[in-house]
């Protein structure tokens, strides 16, 4: 990234893995003594450059100590977050590491599992036959990959200035430091070794992105605003909802009950923007559908949320088919984003209270702390964040 000139277009985001994505919790200097190898050399270069035997033992000793450390593998603050973000945008992702092929492997599973998340592609290990860090040799079949020049609309991140930072340089990219410092380059004390971008965590990165790259696709740097028109329910079982009229829901059938109107908000929809709790109790008695999505993607949820109907809420959340609190409607905004950016302060304590994640990202990186003008708000979610670590 040249500083001054034209954003350039965020094409794909290259990741380290220790200290970047996941927790480091591999005793390095334990992992050095055992292999007798000195704490300032390479210890892959060491190794490869021992006697066959002296070789085996020492690779033993690597893949165990590795092997425990990804029993225990934990993702980095912000991490999943970041990543679902990426995707939610489009944009390709790959992974560059020295680990094994077995520890990126536990690192797609654990993606999968705990946030649903698509393997990274590609993802490069010491097994492949490409030359480690700093070489930009992984840089350069990833591009080839992607189908496209190296560059800087191509953004390497990782926690090692000498490594990563050199890494992504050596291949014309930008380059993002995760500086696990608690704050930022701009404060001092943090050596970045010429990164373009720097962070303590991955939470900071993608409102960084959005300033400083263009981001593709229809939720991007470029999507005009749009003023969507106020709908009006498109059914007599939605009219009655609106209006509370829980006599003339009676009349209906389930079908009916659960069906989208034009807009494509349900009864359930229109009853929790309305306020309507004795129809709200009533629909979700009867069996409709909790988690539809209606009107710019909102869900029922969504709609109490902006308004800050925390009855309607309770009613809600208590619901044992809702199947995510933070679904997030077309503009990437969940729930907590609603509450929080229409000071609703009741409805975040209640959605905080059940859960609600105080990391998911809108469109343009920010999480509901950020997107909210009220100070106790803010410090609500903040507060919920850390007591969740």
């Amino acid at each position: 990234m040249v500083r001054g000139m034209a954003r350039p277009i965020l094409r794909g985001v290259v990741f380290d893995m220790d200290g970047t994505l996941t927790v480091p919790n591999i005793d390095f200097g334990l992992m050095y003594k055992r292999c007798g190898v000195d704490r300032s050399s390479d210890i892959l270069a060491e190794v490869r450059n021992m006697s066959p035997a002296q070789a085996a033992t020492a690779n033993e000793i690597i893949e165990k100590m590795e092997a425990d450390a990804a029993a225990t593998m934990e993702l980095e603050k912000g991490a999943a977050p970041m990543l679902l973000w990426l995707r939610r945008h489009g944009i390709p992702t790959a992974l560059v590491t020295r680990n094994s092929a077995v520890t990126v492997r536990e690192l797609h599973r654990k993606l999968k599992v705990e946030s649903g998340l698509p393997a990274f592609d590609p993802a490069i290990s010491r097994d492949d036959d490409v030359p480690p860090k700093p070489h930009p040799g992984a840089l350069e079949r990833i591009a080839r990959q992607w189908n496209m020049p190296l560059g800087s609309h191509i953004l390497m991140v990782g926690d090692s200035p000498s490594n990563d930072v050199v890494f992504g340089r050596n291949g014309g990219v930008s380059t993002a430091l995760v500086a696990g410092s608690g704050r930022s380059a701009d404060e001092g004390g943090v050596e970045t070794n010429g990164a373009d971008l720097c962070v303590s965590n991955l939470l900071q990165l993608p409102p960084l992105l959005w300033r400083h790259f263009e981001v593709p696709g229809q939720l991007g740097t470029g999507s005009p605003l749009i003023h969507y028109p106020i709908p009006k329910p498109g059914s007599m079982a939605c009219d009655a909802a609106k209006n509370g009229d829980v006599a003339a829901l009676r009349n209906f059938a389930l079908e009916q009950l659960d069906a989208q109107d034009e807009s494509g908000n349900t009864p359930l929809i229109w009853a929790a923007d309305a306020g309507q709790l004795d129809a709200v109790k009533f629909l979700l008695d009867a069996g409709v559908n909790v988690n539809t999505k209606g009107y710019i993607g909102g869900t029922a949820v969504s709609r109490a949320s902006r308004r800050g109907h925390v009855d309607v809420l309770d009613a809600l959340l208590a619901s044992p088919s809702l199947a995510c609190i933070d679904e997030p409607n077309e503009k990437m905004q969940s729930p907590l984003h609603f509450a929080a950016f229409k000071k609703h302060r009741d409805a975040v304590d209640k959605l905080l209270v059940h859960g609600a994640s105080t990391v998911s990202l809108d469109r343009k990186g920010r999480t509901p702390a950020e997107d909210t003008s009220d100070e106790r708000i803010r410090d609500a979610i903040l507060e919920a964040r850390d007591a969740r670590r």
